[in-house]
C-alpha cells in the first residue's frame, strides 16, 4: 500500500477510530522497543480529548514493530505507517501530520524525553485561541536537565542563531523544542525535498503573528535507545540549511497569497 506522501507503508493506515478524534499525537519511531510501552501507559493515563496516535517508523529492527501492531489491534487510536527507509525525523513528522486527522496536532518524541502529562495543558490553550504552543524548557519552571558543555554550547548557539535569521522564533523561549502543538488550520504541506530535525522552524513560519503560547517542561534523560539527532558539526550544517529552507518556506507562503 502506498501511503499519500508516496511512501510505501504496511500495515496499512487505521480507519478513524470512533469518536472522531479532535487531538492527534504524532510519534517518529525508530528503535524505541524499551520506550514506547510506558509512553503508551502514560498516554491511556491521561484524561484527553478523544484521540488518535499516528506513528511513522522508519525501519526499527528492535521489535517496535511488532510491538506498534499488537497495540494497535488492541487500541485502534494507535495508527500505524511503516516507512521501509530511513528519513530524518522532520521527513517522518509530516508524514504523520498528512497522515492524520484531528483539529489540533501535537508533535513529541517516542523516547521519554518528552513528558506526555503535558499535552492536556497544551490542548486547553489552543481551544482557548492560541494556534501554536510550544513546550519550553527555558520558561519559568523548565529545566534543560543534564547535558554535556559542548551539546549545551551547540544547542544555545543554535537557539541564538534562529532567532537572528528566523523572526518568527523570536518570541519563543525555546525554538529548537521537539515538542509543541499547532492547529491545523496553520498547517502547510512541506515540501518533500525538506530535510532535518527541527520541525518547530516550519510550523513557527506557518503561524506567523498568530497567538501563541508555552508551557514549562523538565528535559528527562534517555532512558533507552540512541538519540536520532545528527551532532557536532553536521547538525550545525544541516540546522543552518533548516533556517534557510523555513525562510524559503515564508516566501513561497507570501508569494502564493499574492494576487496573481
Amino acid at each position: 500500500m502506498t501511503s499519500p506522501l508516496g511512501h510505501r507503508a504496511s500495515p496499512p493506515v487505521a480507519s478513524v477510530p470512533s469518536p472522531i478524534p479532535e487531538l492527534a499525537i504524532v510519534l517518529a519511531t525508530l528503535n524505541e522497543r524499551e520506550n514506547l510501552p510506558p509512553l503508551v501507559e502514560r498516554l491511556q493515563r491521561l484524561a484527553l480529548p478523544p484521540f488518535e496516535v499516528v506513528v511513522v517508523d522508519d525501519g526499527s529492527s528492535d521489535g517496535t514493530r511488532e510491538y506498534l501492531a499488537d497495540l494497535a489491534r488492541s487500541d485502534p487510536r494507535f495508527r500505524l505507517a511503516f516507512h521501509n527507509g530511513r528519513q530524518t525525523t522532520l521527513r517522518a513528522q509530516a508524514m504523520g501530520i498528512e497522515l492524520s486527522t484531528a483539529p489540533l496536532i501535537a508533535v513529541m518524541d517516542s523516547d521519554l524525553q518528552h513528558p506526555p502529562e503535558l499535552l492536556p495543558s497544551m490542548c486547553t490553550r489552543l481551544r482557548a485561541g492560541a494556534a501554536l504552543v510550544v513546550a519550553s524548557r527555558y520558561a519559568p519552571g523548565g529545566s534543560v536537565g543534564v547535558r554535556t558543555a559542548p551539546r549545551a554550547i551547540i544547542s544555545r548557539g543554535a537557539e541564538w542563531i534562529a532567532k537572528l535569521l528566523l523572526r518568527e522564533t523570536r518570541g519563543l523561549s525555546d525554538p529548537v523544542s521537539g515538542y509543541f502543538a499547532f492547529r491545523r488550520e496553520i498547517y502547510r504541506p512541506i515540501d518533500d525535498r525538506y530535510r532535518g530535525y527541527k520541525l518547530l522552524l516550519f510550523i513557527a513560519v506557518m503561524a506567523g503573528s498568530s497567538p501563541r503560547s508555552e508551557v514549562a517542561y523538565r528535559f528527562e534523560p534517555r532512558s533507552s535507545g540512541a538519540s536520532k539527532l545528527t551532532q557536532g558539526v553536521s547538525f550545525i550544517r544541516l540546522f543552518l540549511i533548516e533556517l534557510i529552507l523555513a525562510r524559503r518556506l515564508r516566501r513561497d507562503g507570501r508569494d502564493a497569497s499574492s494576487p496573481a
